[in-house]
């Protein structure tokens, strides 16, 4: 990966944490224009590539296949899959204080509201300090 590339990602990843953010806060339509742009941007589109043992993979590739923009595509693909569907509720930011990543909740009953364990682990363990502190006076 160049410097180029991982800039160009860094930027990429920028507009798809604005797509997440829209999306938690309930703005879809504010993420699918975000989404719409990155999407015509890395000029997404299908391409089936043979797997090494047979069969096919379906990717999603940029016009210029530069490894910034081919991740971009793929990755801006998903979420407006996401999006188009009834699963725009599964794409969250992190709950934790000080964290700000995205994740997409895969769990069964759609109540994910942390990236990590890590994260969530912090987060309870303060809670549970600040209510054990006595209180003084």
């Amino acid at each position: 990966m160049t410097a180029g590339d991982a800039d160009s990602l860094s930027h990429h990843a920028a507009d798809m944490c604005h797509a997440f953010r829209a999306a938690h806060d309930g703005d879809l339509a504010c993420a699918a224009a975000t989404i719409n742009t990155l999407l015509a941007r890395t000029g997404a589109r299908p391409q089936l590539d043979p797997q090494p043992g047979g069969g096919w993979h379906v990717h999603f590739h940029g016009t210029d296949d530069t490894l910034a923009t081919g991740w971009a595509a793929g990755c801006a693909t998903g979420i407006a899959l996401a999006l188009g569907s009834n699963l725009a509720g599964r794409l969250g930011l992190c709950d934790a204080d000080r964290c700000d990543r995205v994740y997409v909740d895969t769990s069964k009953n759609g109540s994910r509201r942390f990236c990590s364990t890590a994260c969530q682990n912090r987060t309870k363990s303060a809670a549970y300090r600040a209510r054990s502190v006595p209180a003084r006076s």
